[in-house]
């Protein structure tokens, strides 16, 4: 270190005497105790200069972190300012867009008459107002249904009948049981439930304006509950051996069927397409013999060929 004797170089720190010793055994110059004072001023200097140094480094970056936080709140107080000059700006034209708006009456009729549309096609698409809806038209259906049964050969004529739409079937509700229709059993009781249900259903529809479910009806051989023989094909078989009750019942069905007709005014056809004779079927109202397709078939041959 510049400044220092000789005898101070490269040992600072070292006690003074030993050094002393050190000397005379080496046959070097002796150090003078001076010289050992001169080298504890020098160091005390020298740590005090570094103090003061690092003192100053400390301040520097406390100033420096100091102005980085002003200048990070400054930008966000022009960033504040900004934003709020352009919410004002937007305020400003919306205002003047309402004053100009509200100054035009046919559009304000527009507005309301669009707003009353939408009132309308939310009440349509609302879900309660859908389950309402259904629920009426279940309720209208069932009701008839329950009108038409007991004019057919039901085993409960009575017991109030429930439309399953999940499980397209019937549920007969008979005191405490509700019973579907696959559990009642009797081919007579499900002809009747199903020709009352499907009467129903089609009375529903035409009684709406613009209903897309066509007015007709199929039933292919509803008399086979009660004349199996018969209507398997068996020519030959005694038509006295029918019963009494088992023609009325099959003759319930068919009267039925073309007073549901007449009662549409045109509006709904239905086919039967059985081997029952007119014993059965005859001398009804609206009920007429469209073909006897015995001895050939439904669909005539000539008609392939086309």
């Amino acid at each position: 270190m510049p400044g220092l004797p000789d005898a101070c170089r490269g040992v600072e720190g070292a006690d003074r005497y030993s050094l002393l010793n050190r000397s005379i055994i080496r046959g070097g110059a002796r150090p003078t105790p001076d010289d050992g004072v001169e080298c504890s001023k020098r160091r005390t200097s020298n740590g005090n200069r570094t103090e003061t140094l690092l003192v100053r480094l400390n301040e520097i970056r406390r100033e420096m972190g100091l102005l980085e936080r002003n200048s990070q709140q400054a930008k966000q107080a022009i960033d504040r300012f900004d934003r709020m000059e352009r919410f004002l700006g937007r305020l400003e034209q919306a205002l003047e867009l309402y004053d100009r708006t509200d100054q035009s009456a046919g559009l304000r009729q527009e507005i309301d008459a669009l707003k009353a549309q939408i009132a309308e096609l939310q009440r349509r698409v609302s879900e309660n107002e859908i389950g309402r809806k259904l629920r009426n038209a279940l309720d209208s259906i069932e009701a008839t249904t329950g009108r038409l049964i007991p004019r057919l050969d039901a085993e409960w004529p009575d017991a109030p009948v429930r439309l399953m739409i999940a499980d397209l079937t019937v549920k007969v509700i008979r005191g405490t049981r509700d019973d579907y229709l696959w559990e009642i059993g009797s081919g007579a009781n499900w002809l009747a439930y199903h020709v009352a249900l499907t009467l129903a259903l089609q009375s529903f529809f035409l009684e709406l304006p613009h209903h897309p479910v066509p007015g007709l009806l199929i039933y292919d051989q509803p008399s086979q509950v009660y004349f199996p023989r018969r209507t398997a094909g068996d020519e030959n078989a005694d038509p006295m051996t029918w019963r009494d009750e088992d023609v009325v019942a099959v003759r319930k069905v068919f009267s039925l069927l073309g007073e549901q007709v007449a009662t549409a005014n045109g509006r709904l056809q239905v086919i039967v397409l059985d081997h029952a004779d007119e014993d059965v079927w005859g001398d009804l109202d609206g009920v007429v013999l469209a073909e006897l397709w015995r001895d050939h078939a439904l669909v005539p041959h000539e008609w392939l060929n086309r």
